[in-house]
C-alpha cells in the first residue's frame, strides 16, 4: 500500500488490483479483470511520469477503453468517462451553459413579478411590484468530466481522464482541445471569468503527481492532426496471441484452463485464422468471453464442442455479428486457399 502523500511512487502493473488506499472514496473500482502485457504497462507508466496523454488504437475489442478503467483501480485514482459523439465540441468537456433553462427561469420570473404588480402586492415599507430576484448562473453550469479532473487536480486530486473513440469527432475537435490539455486551465465567462487551472500557478514538474492521466483511444476512423499526435505517447494494442487469449479466459472466469476453455479457444482462434474469409467484423476478445459465457451457462460439453464443425457452433451469432459473416462461415470450405 502507498499513502496518498506519496503519489510518485504509485505505478501501473496491469494486474487489476484494486489499490488499497484509494485518493478518493469515490475512486473507480473495476468489476472485470484486465491483464497488460509489459509494453503497454511501459506505455502507461511513462504517460504517468509525463502526465502526456497516452493515445491507443488496436481494432475493436482488444480492451482500449477498459485500460482506462483498469489504470484508475490500480492507481486508486477516480476515472473521469468521456464517450466522444460526433456533434461534440473540445468545450463540452469542460462545462456547459444551459442557456435555453436560464431563459426560461428569467420568463417565469418575469411573469411572477408581473402577476404580482396586478395584485398590487404591497407589505411594510415595500409598494408596487415585488422585483424579481436575480438570476444566478451558478445554477445553469454544469462541469464536464475534463473540467471536474481538471478541478479536482486543482485541489489536489489527480483522476484518469478516458477519451473515448476521438476519431469520431469532426475533425477540429482534436486540434480545439490541444491548448486545454497543454495548458490543463480554462475560465467560464458566463461565471465571471471564474478561472480553473490544475497548475495553481506551478510548474508542471512541480504539480506533475496532481495531474489528470488523460488516455484517450481512436479506431483511426479519422486520422488526428500531427500537431495533437506530437503531444501524445502512442501505443497500438495488437490483438492477444493464442496463450494471452487463455489466461484472459483464465482471469475473466477465475478458473484453469478446462476442456471447454481449450475447445471454445481453439474454434475461437481458428476462426480469426480463416484468411480465406475476408471477415466484416472479425470476432474479437470481447466476443470470445461473452460466448464462452453462453457455452458454460448451458453446460456444453468441451469434447462435444471439439468436434462441432465451425458453422454449426452454438450461440454463433454471439462471435459473428453481421449476417454477411454468418453467410461466409457457412459457405466455408476447407479446401479454399487464400486469394480464391
Amino acid at each position: 500500500m502507498i499513502p496518498i502523500e506519496r503519489l510518485e511512487e504509485r505505478q501501473y502493473k496491469g494486474d487489476s488490483q484494486p489499490n488499497d488506499d484509494p485518493i478518493t472514496k469515490d475512486a473507480y473500482q473495476q468489476t472485470e479483470p484486465y491483464i497488460a502485457p509489459p509494453n503497454l504497462r511501459d506505455a502507461v507508466n511513462m504517460a504517468l511520469y509525463l502526465r502526456r496523454p497516452l493515445l491507443i488504437e488496436g481494432e475493436p475489442g482488444t480492451g482500449k477503453t477498459r485500460l482506462a478503467y483498469s489504470v484508475a483501480t490500480e492507481l486508486g485514482y477516480p476515472l473521469k468517462e468521456i464517450y466522444i459523439r460526433s456533434t461534440d465540441q473540445a468545450e463540452d468537456l469542460l462545462y456547459k451553459f444551459d442557456a435555453v433553462r436560464r431563459l426560461y427561469a428569467i420568463q417565469e420570473r418575469a411573469a411572477a413579478a408581473q402577476w404580482i404588480h396586478s395584485l398590487n402586492w404591497k407589505e411594510e415599507g415595500h409598494e408596487g411590484a415585488l422585483p424579481p430576484p436575480e438570476i444566478d448562473n451558478e445554477a445553469y453550469v454544469k462541469l464536464g468530466q475534463l473540467g471536474e479532473a481538471i478541478e479536482l487536480s486543482q485541489q489536489g486530486t489527480p483522476s484518469v481522464v478516458l477519451i473515448d473513440e476521438i476519431d469520431k469527432a469532426d475533425i477540429d475537435f482534436p486540434n480545439d482541445l490541444l491548448l486545454v490539455l497543454d495548458q490543463l486551465q480554462f475560465t467560464i465567462p458566463e461565471l465571471d471569468q471564474r478561472k480553473y487551472d490544475a497548475l495553481n500557478g506551478q510548474t508542471r514538474e512541480e504539480r506533475r503527481h496532481h495531474l489528470p492521466l488523460v488516455i484517450i483511444t481512436s479506431n483511426r476512423e479519422k486520422e488526428l492532426p500531427a500537431p495533437f499526435l506530437r503531444r501524445c505517447l502512442f501505443y497500438f494494442i495488437p490483438f492477444p496471441g493464442k496463450p494471452d487469449l487463455g489466461r484472459i479466459l483464465q482471469a475473466h472466469f477465475q478458473s484453469e484452463m478446462t476442456p471447454l476453455f481449450t475447445a471454445a479457444l481453439n474454434h475461437f482462434w481458428d476462426l480469426r485464422d480463416k484468411v480465406a474469409i475476408n471477415w466484416r467484423k472479425a470476432p474479437s476478445t470481447s466476443e470470445l468471453l461473452d460466448w464462452v459465457r453462453l457455452l458454460e451457462a448451458n453446460h456444453v460439453d468441451g469434447d462435444e464442442l471439439t468436434e462441432t464443425p465451425a458453422a454449426e457452433l452454438p450461440y454463433l451469432n454471439s462471435l459473428l455479428k453481421t449476417q454477411s459473416d454468418l453467410d461466409a462461415l457457412a459457405n466455408y470450405s476447407p479446401l479454399q486457399k487464400e486469394g480464391e
